[in-house]
C-alpha cells in the first residue's frame, strides 16, 4: 500500500475486531462463528459506506458458504457449490487465478457474465475478492467486500482486504490444525485400541526393557513367563536367565540402542521339563512416556518381541534329518556322506594328513531280499547298520548310500601311510568279523557276508566322486574274488571302471546309430534238420569292432539300457520270423529262442512289450521260446511263476538256460511252465575231459524225460561231442560245430540250403 496511514479511530476499530476474532478462535467457538465476527466487524467499520463482507471456503474446486452475515441468503445459497473458473464472479475467478480480482461494476464486467443477473437482482453492484492462500500454497478461501453500487476500492479498502485476509488465514489455519489434531487423536486412539487388543491375543511375548536389562513393561502371551507378569517389573535379565544367556541378551540390547537397528537372537530355555526355542527381535522404543523419562534420568528403552519357534525348529531339525540321514537305518545318507568326505578331503589337503574310504555291500543281498520280501529285507538292513556302527570307532563314520551299499569314512588324522593301511585293514577285518553271527528274519537265521573296497586318501587334490568310484571298483574286485573279503584299490581297477563308464556312454549313442543287431545261431535236430535258432545280440562298433555281450550286457542291466536293447532284440526277431514266413522258409516247429534279462523279466511291462511286437507283425507266440536263467528262478520264485504263467497263457514257451550251473529246487521246477532245459556248454565240454561230464548230461536228460521237457545241448564244438550227444535222446543241438551265429540275411540262406537238402 502506497504511503497509506490509518487514523486512530480506524486503528482502534481494526484492533477490536482482530481481538474479538482471535478470542473466539482461542475459545474454540468454531470457524463459522469466528468468521461471522470477522465479517460483522468489517461491515461496522464500513457501515457509513454500506460495504458487505463475505468469506467463501474452497472445497475440491467448489465454493462453499462460510460467513456472509449481511448478504441476501438466496444469493448465498445460489453460489454455494459453484465450480471455480474464469467468469465465475469475483470470488470464483480469484480462487481460480490465485490472485486478487477487483470488479468495480458487476453490470458490465465480463467476469460476472454468468452470474450478473443473480447479483443485480439482489442489489449488488461491485465486488472485490482476495484469495486466502496457505504457506504451502494451498488455496483455502476467498475474502470479499461487496457494494450495492459500482465502486472502486480506496487505499483503506485495500488495506482492510489484505489485513483481514491474513487474519482469515490465521483463523482457518488454526481450525485446520485443530481439526487435524482431533482426527489424528481419534485415529491414534483407534490404533491404540487395536494394538491393545492385538497384544492381548498375540502369541508372542513383548517386553519393554531399559538399558540396564530391567523389565519395565509387558504385553502379550504370559503363559511361558518364568514369573507372574505382575512381578516382572521387579526382575532383570540377569535375574531370570543363566549367566551365559543373560550376557548374550544384554549384548543384543546394547547393540540395538547403539545402532538403532533391529537385532535378532535365537535362544532356548527349559521350562516345565521341555526345551523351548525363542526368536527375539528388538527395536528402540520411541514411546513419549519413555522418552520423557529418559530425558531426566538417562534411561533408554528397548522393545523385545519373543516368539516361540520350537515347532518351527523341530520341523527344521526333522527336515535336516530327512535331508542328511537315512530314514530306514538312521545312518547318514549319501548326501551327508559326500559332505563329510569333502570336509575330510579338505582337512587332508590342509593338514597334510591321510584318510580312507571303505565301500561295502552285502554279498548276494538281492536274492535274499527277493526271497524274503522287502519288509524283511529292510529288517536285515537295519541289523546290518547296527552291526556296522558297533564295529567302527568314534573317528569313523558309517553311512548308507542306498540299497545294500554302505561306506565307512576313516577320519583319524594319520600321517604315516603304513599306519593308515594297518588302521583301515583292522577296520575292514572288524566289519567282516561282525557278520560271522547270522542275522535273524521271520524266525530264521541268515548268514550274510560283505565285500569291501578300500580307497586311500594319500594325496591332495582328490575329488569326492572319484574316490567313491575307486572304492566301488575295489569292492567289485572283492566280489569277483568270491566276496567276504576286502580289496584295496589299484589303478587297474580304475581302468576297468573307466572302461565300464566309457562303454555305457558309447552304448547310448550306439543305440541311436543302430549299431546293435540281432544275430541268429541255428539249432538242429540230431538228424541235422533245422529245429530253431537262438537270438543273440551283437554290438558292432565302427572303431573297436565286435564288443562281447558278456562285457556290455552287465553294464546295460546296471544302467537301465537293457530295456532298449531288449526291444531291439524283440523287434528284429519278429522281423526275421515275418521274413521267413513270407519266403516259406519256416519248418513246422521252428522257433526262435530269445534270452530275457533278469532285469527285464521282473518288469510288469515285459508282457506288454512282447504282445506289442508280436501283434505288430501278426505272429504266433508259439514260435518263440523265452530263455531265462536258473538263477532268476531261484531269486524271484513267486514273481517268476506269475510272470511265466501269464506269458504261457499267451502261447510263449520257456527254456531254462545254462541248466545245472545253479541250485534249482527240483521239487519247485516241476511246477513251473517250463518246456525246455538247455545243458550248459561247460558240461558239454567236459564230455571230452571227464567221465562225470557224460553222467551229468545223462542225469539232465533223464530228469527232462521225467518232467516231459525238451533238452537242448549248447556249445557243441567238436564231432566227438556231437557223436556222443546225437546218440542220446536230445531234442536239438547248438554250437559252432553246426553253425556259428550269423546275421539275418545269412540265416535265410542257411535255411534255404537246409530245407533243400531235406527236400
Amino acid at each position: 500500500m502506497n504511503e497509506f496511514e490509518l487514523n486512530e479511530t480506524q486503528r482502534l476499530a481494526i484492533y477490536l475486531v482482530q481481538r474479538e476474532v482471535l478470542e473466539r478462535a482461542i475459545r474454540g467457538d468454531g470457524l463459522v462463528a469466528s468468521m461471522e465476527v470477522l465479517c460483522r466487524g468489517i461491515e461496522q467499520i464500513l457501515e457509513a459506506q454500506g460495504g458487505l463482507c463475505s468469506i467463501l471456503l474452497l472445497e475440491e474446486q467448489h465454493l462453499r458458504h462460510c460467513a456472509a452475515p449481511s448478504l441476501p441468503q438466496p444469493y448465498c445459497k445460489a453460489i454455494d457449490g459453484v465450480t471455480i473458473g474464469e467468469r465465475t464472479g469475483s470470488c470464483g475467478t480469484a480462487l481460480f487465478r490465485r490472485e486478487q480480482v477487483v470488479v468495480t461494476d458487476i453490470a458490465t464486467d465480463p467476469l460476472w457474465e454468468d452470474y450478473r443477473e443473480l447479483a443485480l437482482a439482489h442489489g449488488l453492484g461491485a465486488c472485490w475478492s482476495n484469495p486466502i492462500i496457505a504457506s504451502d500454497q494451498t488455496v483455502l478461501a476467498s475474502f470479499a467486500i461487496y457494494y450495492p453500487e459500482p465502486r472502486s476500492p480506496s487505499d483503506f479498502h485495500r488495506f482492510l482486504i489484505e489485513a483481514f485476509s491474513a487474519l482469515g488465514l490465521l483463523v482457518i489455519d488454526h481450525y485446520r490444525l485443530a481439526e487435524q489434531q482431533t482426527r489424528l487423536s481419534g485415529e491414534l486412539q483407534t490404533i491404540n485400541a487395536r494394538l491393545t487388543t492385538i497384544m492381548q491375543v498375540i502369541p508372542d511375548e513383548a517386553f519393554v526393557l531399559d538399558h540396564t536389562g530391567r523389565y519395565v513393561d509387558f504385553f502379550g502371551n504370559s503363559s511361558q513367563l518364568p514369573v507372574p507378569p505382575e512381578t516382572l517389573s521387579t526382575q532383570s535379565v540377569s535375574s531370570l536367565f543363566e549367566p551365559q544367556l543373560a550376557e548374550q541378551i544384554m549384548r543384543v540390547i546394547e547393540t540395538t540402542l547403539a545402532t538403532k537397528q533391529m537385532q535378532v537372537l535365537e535362544y532356548e530355555i527349559y521350562a516345565e521339563g521341555r526345551r523351548i526355542v525363542f526368536e527375539g527381535r528388538t527395536a528402540v522404543l520411541t514411546d513419549s512416556r519413555h522418552d520423557a523419562h529418559r530425558s531426566h534420568s538417562g534411561d533408554q528403552y528397548v522393545l523385545w518381541m519373543a516368539r516361540d519357534i520350537t515347532a518351527r525348529k523341530q520341523a527344521e531339525d526333522e527336515a535336516t534329518r530327512l535331508a542328511l540321514f537315512d530314514v530306514l537305518t538312521g545312518l547318514p545318507n549319501r548326501r551327508h556322506a559326500q559332505e563329510e568326505l569333502e570336509q575330510l578331503l579338505e582337512a587332508v589337503g590342509r593338514n597334510h594328513t591321510l584318510g580312507a574310504v571303505i565301500f561295502l555291500d552285502i554279498d548276494d543281498f538281492k536274492r535274499i531280499n527277493d526271497s524274503l520280501g522287502h519288509d524283511q529285507g529292510d529288517s536285515l538292513l537295519k541289523q546290518v547298520a547296527d552291526r556296522l556302527e558297533s564295529s567302527t570307532r568314534r573317528s569313523e563314520m558309517v553311512a548308507r548310500l542306498g540299497g545294500d551299499e554302505f561306506v565307512v569314512l576313516l577320519r583319524e588324522p594319520l600321517t604315516d601311510a603304513d599306519a593308515l593301511v594297518e588302521s583301515v585293514s583292522a577296520t575292514a577285518r572288524r566289519i567282516l568279523g561282525c557278520f560271522k553271527e547270522p542275522l535273524a528274519a521271520q524266525g530264521h537265521a541268515y548268514n550274510v557276508s560283505t565285500s569291501l573296497g578300500i580307497a586311500l586318501i594319500d594325496q591332495p587334490g582328490l575329488k569326492t566322486e572319484d574316490l567313491l568310484r575307486k572304492a566301488d571298483a575295489a569292492m567289485y574286485a572283492a566280489k569277483r574274488l568270491g566276496g567276504n573279503r576286502f580289496t584295496f584299490f589299484e589303478e587297474s581297477l580304475q581302468q576297468e571302471a573307466n572302461r565300464r563308464l566309457e562303454l555305457e556312454r558309447r552304448m547310448v549313442q550306439a543305440i541311436k546309430d543302430l549299431h546293435f543287431s540281432a544275430w541268429f545261431q541255428p539249432q538242429v535236430r540230431p538228424d541235422g534238420a533245422p529245429f530253431g535258432a537262438e537270438v543273440l545280440l551283437r554290438w558292432l562298433d565302427p572303431e573297436e569292432g565286435a564288443i562281447p555281450p558278456d562285457e556290455f550286457i552287465p553294464i546295460a542291466e546296471r544302467s537301465g539300457l537293457i530295456h532298449q536293447l531288449q526291444d531291439i532284440v524283440l523287434e528284429q526277431s519278429c522281423q526275421m520270423l515275418s521274413c521267413l514266413q513270407e519266403k516259406n522258409l519256416l519248418p513246422p516247429e521252428f522257433r526262435l529262442a530269445i534270452n530275457i534279462s533278469p532285469v527285464q523279466f521282473k518288469e510288469r511291462t515285459l508282457t506288454e512289450r512282447l504282445s506289442f511286437f508280436i501283434g505288430r507283425y501278426g505272429l504266433n507266440p508259439e514260435r518263440f521260446t523265452l530263455e531265462i536263467t536258473e538263477g532268476l528262478l531261484m531269486d524271484q520264485q513267486q514273481e517268476a511263476h506269475q510272470q511265466m504263467q501269464c506269458l504261457r497263457q499267451q502261447g510263449f514257451q520257456f527254456a531254462i538256460d545254462d541248466f545245472g550251473t545253479g541250485y534249482s529246487s527240483l521239487a519247485y521246477l516241476h511246477r513251473l511252465p517250463v518246456d525246455q532245459l538247455k545243458i550248459d556248454k561247460s558240461f558239454v565240454r567236459e564230455l571230452e575231459e571227464e567221465d562225470t561230464g557224460e553222467a551229468i548230461v545223462d542225469s539232465v536228460i533223464a530228469l527232462s524225460k521225467n518232467l516231459n521237457f525238451e533238452v537242448v545241448a549248447e556249445g557243441v564244438e567238436t564231432r566227438f561231442q556231437s557223436d556222443i550227444l546225437c546218440a542220446k535222446a536230445l531234442s536239438s543241438l547248438q554250437g559252432f560245430f553246426y553253425a556259428r551265429p550269423m546275421p539275418g540275411v545269412e540265416l535265410v540262406d542257411y535255411l534255404k540250403k537246409a530245407l533243400r537238402s531235406a527236400g
